[in-house]
């Protein structure tokens, strides 16, 4: 019987996503990975997770009701205790996928996504050690 890798063990993910269901399957997803994911559905939630628990990662939407993801961004980079890493996954084009990176988004991925290619995206986050 083969091992199982569970190539996220550890890793620190707060979830962003505004969609219960999609949420609901990627916090699952992660969690099979290993992952000690938090989930939240706004951009104020992650800004306040963010500036008072260390995260590894922070998987985000652009598309938020309550806050543009760009803003999301930049005040979790600009408030976080250590700086996570940041990956997008949006149905959005430019001007957004711009913003998001100038905000400090390291990484934007476009839907639909490949699981297999964000995984690979995530894996590259050693547990417990922010990413700069």
């Amino acid at each position: 019987m083969g091992v199982t890798t569970r190539r996220l063990a550890g890793t620190r993910v707060l979830l962003v996503e505004d969609a219960q269901d999609i949420r609901e399957v990627f916090a699952l997803l992660l969690q099979e990975e290993g992952a000690l994911v938090t989930a939240v559905a706004t951009g104020r939630e992650a800004i306040e997770r963010a500036g008072r628990e260390d995260v590894d990662v922070v998987l985000t939407d652009l598309g938020l009701p309550d806050l543009p993801g760009d803003t999301v961004i930049s005040r979790v980079v600009a408030t976080s205790r250590r700086r996570p890493r940041v990956v997008v996954v949006t149905g959005y084009d430019e001007p957004f996928i711009g913003r998001a990176r100038a905000a400090g988004a390291d990484i934007v991925l476009t839907k639909p996504v490949v699981w297999s290619a964000l995984l690979d995206r995530l894996a590259a986050v050693p547990a417990g050690q922010i990413a700069a």
